[in-house]
């Protein structure tokens, strides 16, 4: 149904034709069949940064330069972010001496970036059911500490995942980890590639699958939906849901609420893969079942209500049936978890630590014994 293959070709042939447009020089000092380089991040953050004139022409130089097939004195004038350290994408990360301090962090096919690019800067916001309660807020990279868990997520998703897994690889590039919690985890199609992760504490193995899967569905879903006239018929990404469906709490876009359901249904796929081949045990199975009963207040928050024939087209039509079928035959297996399990503990994330609060793991474990989890 769905040839996201040639959708990536052409979102790789805008990226060169902008390069084109604003430098082409730089277009002869890269290899231009190396479809990696068109798919930086970067790349996206910085053309998608030109309506607002943040930044110069040098930038894309500098950002450029990590590519270029014959190295060049090291260009470092606008790359600095806000605590003094300038990241070049292939080449590493640089104080203001121009001297290299951080070598490239990868983990399997995924940077770990240790330091976000000012071009990256201004998508960390603060939000709170749809409005920015905090622009311009305080966080930090704390890769240090918690790159190691982020690979054995990684590597678990690959091992029992693997399906999605190629979906993670074809849309994900880089992913950057902070410890600002009011900053909610993000994908964003104008810094596409890109995962934003917040960390708190230090046992977050099931979190970080969640959100493997939650945000980099996210950037798949960006090259499937790549021509939007292809599945909506009205304009999905300024028409708000409330103004369709009278629900007045829903702010968002149908797009982003088409998002919220792809993410959900990949999301319980993916759980109950993991939960029927019994990879998890114990508190991180206690966990996981409680993520997964948190999906069920979380799909069809609206798209429901919408008239079919006015929004989707025939296409469009398929592919939300598709996503709805899937995910409600799934989540009737897990069915009685909602009348087992406490949610009140949430306001927009689930939080391991708060679900203990009110659901007993001591509990959970006598119950788990006797095989009443095993659905």
């Amino acid at each position: 149904m769905i040839n996201i293959t040639h959708n990536k070709t052409d979102i790789i042939n805008n990226i060169k034709l902008l390069l084109y447009k604003e430098n082409l020089s730089l277009l002869e000092k890269v290899d231009f069949d190396d479809d990696t380089i068109f798919l930086e991040p970067l790349l996206f953050a910085y053309f998608n940064s030109k309506k607002d004139n943040l930044f110069t022409t040098y930038m894309l130089i500098e950002i450029m330069q990590g590519y270029f097939l014959k190295q060049e004195p090291l260009l470092l004038h606008e790359s600095f972010n806000n605590d003094g350290f300038a990241y070049i994408p292939n080449l590493g990360y640089y104080d203001k001496a121009n001297n290299k301090v951080e070598e490239i962090l990868k983990i399997d096919t995924f940077e770990i970036l240790k330091e976000l690019h000012p071009v990256l800067e201004r998508y960390f916001k603060e939000y709170y059911k749809g409005h920015i309660v905090n622009p311009k807020p305080e966080y930090h990279s704390v890769w240090k500490d918690n790159y190691q868990e982020l690979e054995k997520a990684i590597a678990i998703v690959k091992e029992h995942l693997p399906l999605f897994y190629e979906e993670l690889v074809f849309a994900n590039k880089k992913i950057y980890l902070h410890d600002n919690p009011k900053i909610l985890n993000f994908a964003s199609i104008e810094t596409l590639g890109m995962l934003y992760f917040y960390v708190l504490g230090n046992q977050n193995l099931i979190y970080y699958i969640e959100e493997l899967i939650h945000q980099g569905s996210h950037n798949h879903l960006y090259y499937v939906v790549h021509d939007r006239k292809e599945y909506f018929k009205i304009d999905v990404d300024n028409i708000i849901m409330r103004d369709l469906t009278k629900q007045d709490w829903d702010y968002r876009t149908v797009y982003g609420a088409f998002h919220g359901l792809y993410t959900v249904t990949r999301r319980v796929e993916c759980f109950d893969i993991l939960l029927s081949k019994k990879v998890f045990s114990g508190a991180e199975k206690h966990e996981l079942l409680g993520r997964m009963t948190d999906m069920f207040p979380r799909f069809q928050t609206g798209l429901e209500l919408l008239n079919l024939e006015e929004v989707y087209t025939e296409k469009g039509k398929e592919f939300y049936f598709e996503l709805t079928q899937k995910c409600q035959s799934i989540l009737k297996k897990y069915e009685k978890l909602t009348n087992e399990f406490d949610l009140s503990h949430r306001n927009l994330d689930f939080r391991y630590n708060e679900f203990c609060l009110t659901n007993s793991f001591e509990d959970f474990v006598k119950k788990d014994h006797e095989g009443y989890y095993n659905l």
